[in-house]
């Protein structure tokens, strides 16, 4: 299904066909989530680890 709406993108070039892409995509990485697909889990990495590394004090 992705492929078809990037098709679309690559022929038209609109701006709004590539964010109508990216929709899908993402809603296919949240509903794999949703599903317990753990390849879906790459985009939501925690930099900063476990613990924060915001340690500035008052």
């Amino acid at each position: 299904m992705e492929e078809i709406y990037w098709n679309r993108f690559a022929k038209t070039g609109k701006i709004t066909d590539y964010l109508t892409y990216r929709g899908i995509t993402i809603c296919s990485q949240v509903m794999g989530r949703y599903e317990g697909d753990i390849s879906s889990e790459s985009d939501y990495i925690d930099w900063d680890g476990a613990v924060s590394s915001a340690g500035r004090g008052i």
